[in-house]
């Protein structure tokens, strides 16, 4: 595998993905970031729970891919000059990080233990500006329940018809509920209910702008697609509280 790419990309796609890898694990491969160099390039960081993938713009010389050590890979390339980086791994899964005066060997791993994330891509997408889900989730998961004894109420519920999208988050003290209206019909109802570690790391992804981020629901997962990356994560299952008749 063989890929050329400006530092500041490569640097962002690691830090969004690096959200996401597993701390300490059984499975030692997901420890580390999944790297795939096809049509474009790829990293991805899966904790079994969430996953997220960047794509980064890049030259692709050779297709592969393989496992990079997340923390020493991403504090060589912080450390290397601006300007393109150049990564060659070897059949021996060397890897060989080049840049301006700086040149740096590691190892990687095989890929092929790397668990495959949950498929998504079956369910029609809805699309709503980065902006206002951004509004959404900062306005409901302060009021995120902390208490395991109920998992449905640790993430927040969303409600999904023709004309508005509701989120709402209790913990047994408050409530939060915000809405928003788009301009045009949705077209589709959906109730489900996503951790709340899992909409934190999109808070973190998205932006103050209009662009639209889509997500698209299936049976035990949803799927965020906002800009650049990709965000999967499993969904809460359970009888979430009937805040239509708490509310006054």
């Amino acid at each position: 595998m063989r890929f050329t790419c400006e530092k500041s990309q490569l640097q962002q796609g690691l830090n969004i993905a690096g959200r996401t890898v597993a701390q300490k694990s059984g499975l030692a491969v997901i420890e580390g970031i999944l790297c795939k160099a096809g049509h474009n390039l790829t990293l991805t960081g899966f904790n079994m729970e969430t996953a997220i993938t960047y794509t980064v713009d890049a030259e692709i010389a050779e297709a592969g891919e393989c496992i990079l050590p997340a923390r020493l890979f991403g504090d060589i390339i912080r450390r290397l000059p601006e300007g393109p980086v150049t990564v060659l791994v070897d059949e021996n899964f060397k890897i060989s990080i080049r840049a301006g005066y700086a040149s740096f060997t590691i190892s990687a791993e095989s890929a092929e233990d790397y668990p495959d994330l949950p498929d998504v891509s079956t369910g029609r997408s809805v699309c709503i500006p980065q902006n206002k889900l951004k509004e959404l989730i900062s306005g409901t998961i302060f009021a995120v329940s902390e208490n395991q004894g109920r998992p449905i109420h640790t993430g927040v519920k969303f409600e999904v018809e023709d004309m508005a999208i509701t989120a709402i988050a209790v913990d047994g003290f408050r409530l939060a509920r915000r809405t928003w209206h788009p301009e045009s019909g949705i077209g589709r109802t959906m109730n489900f209910v996503v951790p709340a570690a899992g909409l934190k790391e999109v808070e973190k992804i998205l932006t103050d702008s209009d662009e639209d981020v889509a997500f698209t629901l299936g049976t035990k997962h949803i799927l965020f697609q906002i800009g650049a990356a990709t965000l999967v994560c499993r969904l809460l299952e359970g009888d979430f509280l009937d805040w239509r008749r708490v509310v006054p």
